[in-house]
């Protein structure tokens, strides 16, 4: 696999990812700030309903207060029971609350007649028993109830005509009884204006939700740019020292051992650089020693072409002898103690190629074992890649823990989030009690602004414990894709460490048929010896011819004749011997080597 290969897909996998993580975490987060944003909107509406039906809740006990203040009033004597009534209920019609003091209260009695009310004045003195909304519910019956149940006051909902005489709405009203009296004092708010208070804070809160969400989308998109970006960065930092490495192999492929490659890295493409540098210097060595070993035979072969060259004119001298047999002995012997001569400088060649031979096969079966050890080397360098990956995975397995651990921040955060929340609602709710409570209040608000800065700082902590549990589980994901590519990337390693190993096979198979070829030349050698102690032989005879006066030259005849045919039969031998040096000089022909030691030199 190319190295670009490996980049465009580690920065794809990065990117699907970091994608899918992203859709993934925004979706849930978009979802979470929708649930939180109705779960705000569900809290202020129960907050503000709580705080319509407290401020109600304590305006009728305010009139209450009063009532109790007339009454005592008429039992202490100062005025009369009916003074006192006529009193307290012209200070209860004047009574208004609320910022447009639109709010206003009335009084029944226990006998369902209207007592008072300032917005029907004309309907003052009338029984009411039957009075009933267009719902069907029998309005002062229901506020009876409350009144005389045992808290003595509640609440209930009916539709009323409101202050125009022509709008009927649904109002929320609180009643008490004050016994002495027996009058049921009530209150109340329309809902259609509380739902039209509260829609301004419910707008708020949703405008305030859409900016959150955009944020989230825009942070998804910023993640993912920055994830591509790293995933570039690092994957040429990944795929520089493969590309070397691959270089190397291709060179070495086609025969070329001339340079080295530079992988600084103390991790295991350094090792795995220097382990081939290594193996392509001792097969620069081996080659070069087998270049050495070829040009020696060559020349030997070519000291054989010149000696069987002077064995062949010595062999014509000896025909020329043999004719000349019958006119002188002498020449004859003469003849015959040259070709002695030539016959023992042939065994000195023969002797001198032996000797080189066994060299070259002493050459060879130190290539054998510098091959060895190299495929030894190489089954080390595939046990250090699988234990790599082993350790990869375990970084991998370490990781996901971590992730785990992140993921239980983040439910720690979502906790704290929670209660700031409600500390949040408690400092509102303590600001509308500190705002009924008017100047006896101020203090008590103080604390519930502290209260609120306090659940705004937590707020803000849990937003920033987020980012960055956000941020270290990005980081974290990021880590194990690349864990897993570089896992990936060590088996292509393994791969192709594998092919190298198979090339080493091959070359010595190779060494191994180069040695059969130089042993089979060390058996025609000992033949082409046992040849020459019969040439030997047959000139000693020769020597015995001359010296007896041999009479028979037609027998000598036939000994020229066989030692011709000696001679042919080794000039074939060493013809033989050139095709194969030819072979192993083209074989090694395809090693290109550095200057020095393509000369033999360390």
């Amino acid at each position: 696999m190319k190295g670009g290969s490996v980049k465009r897909s580690l920065v794809l996998m990065s990117l699907i990812l970091v994608l899918i993580s992203v859709i993934v975490v925004g979706g849930v987060a978009i979802l979470g700030i929708e649930s939180m944003s109705k779960m705000a909107n569900s809290d202020y509406e129960n907050a503000k309903i709580e705080g319509y039906d407290g401020e109600i809740t304590s305006q009728v006990q305010a009139v209450l207060s009063i009532l109790q203040s007339e009454y005592e009033k008429a039992q202490a004597g100062e005025v009369s029971e009916d003074e006192a009534k006529r009193e307290a209920l012209e200070i209860v019609r004047a009574m208004r609350y609320g910022d447009d003091s639109s709010g206003y209260f009335w009084i029944d009695d226990t006998d369902y007649i209207l007592v008072m009310h300032p917005i029907l004045p004309e309907q003052e003195g009338n029984n009411r028993y039957t009075l009933e909304d267009p719902n069907g519910t029998m309005i002062i019956q229901s506020i009876y109830s409350v009144c005389t149940s045992p808290e003595k006051g509640g609440f209930n909902e009916f539709y009323f005509t409101k202050s125009d005489g022509v709008t009927v709405a649904p109002k929320r009203a609180y009643s008490a009884m004050f016994e002495p009296w027996n009058w049921m004092i009530s209150t109340g708010n329309y809902i259609d204006e509380m739902e039209a208070d509260m829609a301004n804070i419910k707008t708020a809160i949703k405008k305030t939700e859409i900016r959150l969400e955009v944020a989230m989308v825009v942070s998804g998109i910023v993640i993912a740019i920055a994830a591509v970006l790293a995933a570039f960065a690092y994957g040429n930092v990944i795929c520089a020292p493969l590309v070397k490495i691959q270089q190397l192999a291709d060179r070495m492929a086609v025969g070329d051992l001339s340079a080295n490659i530079e992988v600084h890295s103390g991790n295991e493409y350094g090792r795995t650089g220097k382990a081939l540098n290594d193996a392509q210097t001792q097969m620069v060595g081996l080659i070069a020693n087998i270049k050495n070993t070829s040009t020696d035979l060559e020349n030997a072969v070519t000291d054989f072409s010149d000696n069987f060259s002077r064995m062949d004119e010595s062999i014509r001298n000896v025909s020329i002898a043999i004719n000349e047999i019958a006119e002188n002995i002498n020449t004859q012997a003469e003849s015959t103690a040259t070709a002695s001569d030539n016959v023992e400088h042939m065994a000195e060649g023969i002797a001198e190629t032996a000797r080189e031979i066994a060299a070259l096969e002493e050459n060879s079966e130190i290539m054998a074992d510098r091959s060895t050890k190299s495929m030894d080397s190489f089954k080390q360098l595939i046990d250090i890649n699988e234990k790599t990956k082993v350790d990869i995975d375990s970084m991998y397995a370490q990781t996901e823990s971590n992730n785990e651990a992140v993921n239980r921040i983040r439910e720690a955060a979502g906790l704290i989030g929670d209660i700031a929340e409600q500390t949040n609602l408690l400092s509102l709710n303590a600001s509308i009690e500190a705002a009924r409570a008017g100047e006896a209040g101020k203090g008590f608000s103080v604390v519930a602004e502290e209260i609120g800065k306090l659940a705004q700082q937590s707020d803000d902590t849990v937003g920033q414990i987020t980012t960055i549990i956000e941020e270290l589980t990005a980081n974290s994901e990021n880590s194990m894709h690349i864990m897993k590519e570089m896992s990936e990337a060590s088996d292509v390693q393994v791969g192709v460490i594998q092919q190298t190993q198979n090339m080493f096979m091959e070359l010595k198979n190779a060494s191994d048929a180069c040695t059969s070829s130089i042993r089979a030349i060390n058996e025609k050698m000992d033949g082409l010896n046992a040849q020459r102690e019969s040439i030997t032989s047959t000139i000693v005879t020769l020597n015995n011819i001359a010296t007896d006066n041999a009479s028979s030259t037609q027998e000598t005849s036939a000994m020229a004749s066989e030692l011709g045919s000696a001679v042919s039969q080794s000039s074939q031998l060493v013809q033989s011997l050139a095709d194969d040096v030819n072979v192993l000089t083209e074989n090694l022909s395809i090693f290109k080597l550095r200057a020095g030691e393509a000369n033999g030199k360390e």
